[in-house]
């Protein structure tokens, strides 16, 4: 399957304030104007603030992540809901999903979408590709 991701951002959401003081512990933080240096040709500015936290790991099937995704929005629902007071404008879920040549249809439980509706966040499947063979040591750095 792939990762999930739970990403909070604003435009005027001071992302260090609210982490000194939050239980999440983001993988990414991201800040307003700052210009991110991985996927941006154009060297763009950050047009707002935020994070990612990881919700589940990569191994894991669509059902065990759609789970993990649903207990992580009802263990953080006070978090979540504080976010909104703080300046977040946009919150979602992000499945990474592994393209391995056929496409299937994937199944989310009604409960799921229920709590992504009650918190007035998004939903987005990201596409991961998965490299086929081996990448010697020589290789890898050379990607950096």
């Amino acid at each position: 399957m792939g990762v999930c991701l739970f990403v909070a951002s604003g435009l005027n959401f001071d992302v260090d304030q609210y982490l000194r003081k939050s239980a999440f512990q983001p993988m990414t933080v991201f800040r307003k104007a700052e210009v991110p240096s991985k996927g941006n040709p154009k060297q763009m500015p950050q047009p707002d603030s935020g994070f990612a936290v990881k919700v589940s790991e990569r191994s894991e099937a669509l059902p065990e992540t759609a789970q993990k995704a649903l207990t992580f929005l009802v263990t953080n629902e006070q978090n979540i809901l504080r976010l909104r007071e703080c300046g977040v404008d946009n919150m979602l879920l992000d499945f990474g999903v592994e393209q391995k040549g056929i496409q299937v249809s994937q199944y989310l439980p009604p409960e799921l979408i229920v709590a992504l509706g009650r918190f007035g966040m998004g939903l987005v499947f990201s596409s991961i590709q998965v490299p086929t063979g081996g990448l010697s040591r020589q290789s890898d750095t050379r990607r950096r």
